[in-house]
């Protein structure tokens, strides 16, 4: 989203008329939200427990600073938990302990047929060592063409499902906690989506097996999808994200350089549609028990085309807001009280160069950057979310899984996966108990009570317990997450599984096309 975008939108300028617009966007329909959170009318008082907390949720893009310097800027007034910097670096600065999440770039190749990553050999070993358990990008926007500028990551989908499979098993083998994110594309609009099917069936044809995710990432622009191949490079009509390498569309979503038109660059009803499209596919596709972080979005287009602070603000509120409440029963994350989106940054900490939303600006050469209106606003949105602590078990799991009655009494070890649905990025602590048969009607404990910690926006852990010298027989076991002081919810504390030994055993080959 960088020095292409900026030239076409110079050229679209030449042909828009005049004045700016009054906006408003409607509300559109939500799958189930909180009550919203009123961030415009909240101001932020500093040294306030609430404004001291970093959120685990609110992110930031850090791209125009020198050297990418997140300590430039004053994030800690954000409250934010995260950013993103487009590079992965040995040594990233994290102001307040927040958490960095590297990106490896991509580049294809002149013939389009292998490719090269950045960083690489040593520099790339020394950032996975200095980042254990971080949250990967592979790619930045690998679904949009560059018009013979390698500013993004244009990948056909096979080229992205190689590199991918290699990187992952790359970090993997030097970090097995390290989370690998895929996708990370402009915006998730049909043709998008259409795109990432090719990757995943090029990733099956080639491994045999289904693109293996730590979660999933995505932009989430709303953006013109023209082919400037087949509009001879007419950037009045094909400026924005063109049509995704791999693909022979010419259309896709369409919005045309009128300043009317391009108020859907602001649309709250389509932000919403494209994110609830996205954990569809995912669900559909069988990713639903996956995270989703929105990793770049924003207000890109100028204040001059009718996009003043106040638009940008009243868009900025009108997506926390979304993001922050959301959530749907059937598509949402379960380990993060099914919430849509887990993560989310906003573009970007300064760029008033090229592109609006900028949070911070320069007053003059070597001054320092202070928080522009927008930033203020974020600020201000931040500092009205209320600390939430909510952790809750998952999932049960027993290994041996069904032992043979035959065999007599067996030692068991249960585990317990535990999720945190809060909104702060300092680890919760906590204790699990573990019981034979219900806890509130006799249950009988198994074991010691286990310490876990665990951050927010559904981060999880493992707690287990060894539980000696099982009879043969059917048993119903609890896990249980004693309550936290302060706990926002405590009637998910609980979960249950049965536990049954087995008559007989069949054993059945695995068989694999």
């Amino acid at each position: 989203m960088k020095l292409t975008k900026l030239l076409q939108w110079r050229a679209i300028r030449r042909h828009l008329l005049a004045g700016l617009l009054a906006f408003s966007v409607a509300a559109g329909a939500v799958v189930e939200a909180a009550p919203a959170l009123k961030a415009q009318d909240q101001t932020m008082t500093p040294g306030s427990e609430n404004a001291a907390a970093p959120l685990c949720r609110f992110g930031v893009n850090v791209n125009d600073a020198p050297s990418k310097d997140i300590s430039l800027f004053d994030v800690a007034a954000l409250r934010v938990g995260w950013y993103i910097d487009y590079q992965a670096v040995s040594a990233p600065t994290r102001p307040g302990g927040i958490d960095y999440a590297p990106v490896v770039r991509l580049r294809k190749s002149a013939s389009g047929t292998t490719y090269t990553y950045s960083p690489s050999g040593d520099k790339l070993t020394a950032a996975i060592t200095a980042n254990p358990g971080a949250a990967w990008m592979i790619g930045n926007e690998p679904d949009r063409r560059d018009a013979g500028q390698p500013i993004q990551d244009e990948m056909a989908p096979p080229l992205y499902a190689t590199a991918y499979h290699e990187l992952y098993t790359l970090i993997k083998q030097q970090d097995p906690t390290a989370r690998i994110f895929a996708g990370s594309i402009v915006q998730p609009t049909p043709l998008r989506l259409k795109y990432l099917d090719l990757v995943l069936l090029s990733y099956l044809q080639q491994y045999g097996e289904a693109l293996p995710v730590d979660g999933w990432a995505i932009h989430n622009f709303i953006l013109n999808e023209r082919s400037c191949a087949a509009y001879n490079n007419d950037l009045n009509l094909c400026w924005g994200a063109d049509i995704p390498p791999g693909l022979s569309e010419t259309d896709g979503l369409v919005i045309q350089n009128t300043l009317q038109d391009l108020q859907k660059t602001v649309s709250i009803t389509l932000f919403k549609e494209q994110i609830v499209r996205f954990r569809q596919w995912m669900f559909d596709r069988g990713y639903r028990e996956k995270p989703l972080y929105l990793t770049e979005y924003g207000v890109l287009m100028p204040a001059d085309y009718g996009f003043p602070p106040s638009t940008v603000n009243t868009f900025m509120n009108q997506t926390f807001q979304f993001l922050l409440n959301t959530t749907d029963a059937k598509l949402g994350y379960p380990a993060d009280g099914n919430r849509l989106v887990q993560r989310f940054s906003w573009y970007s900490t300064s760029d008033s160069a090229a592109f609006n939303g900028y949070l911070f600006q320069q007053n003059g050469l070597n001054q320092p950057y202070t928080a522009t209106e927008m930033g203020q606003n974020y600020a201000a949105s931040a500092a009205a979310v209320q600390n939430q602590l909510d952790l809750h078990p998952v999932s049960l799991s027993f290994s041996p899984a069904s032992p043979l009655t035959a065999n007599g009494a067996t030692t068991v070890t249960i585990s317990a996966r535990i999720a945190n649905s809060g909104n702060l990025l300092a680890p919760t602590a906590g204790v699990v108990r573990f019981y034979n048969g219900n806890p509130d009607a006799g249950g009988v404990q198994i074991g010691a009570a286990q310490p876990v910690q665990v951050s927010g926006c559904g981060q999880m852990t493992i707690a287990s317990v060894t539980w000696p010298d099982v009879a043969p027989a059917a048993y119903i076991i609890y896990a249980r997450v004693e309550p936290v002081s302060g706990e926002s919810d405590t009637t998910n504390n609980t979960v249950s599984g049965g536990y049954l030994f087995s008559t007989d055993q069949i054993h059945l080959p695995l068989i694999r096309r």
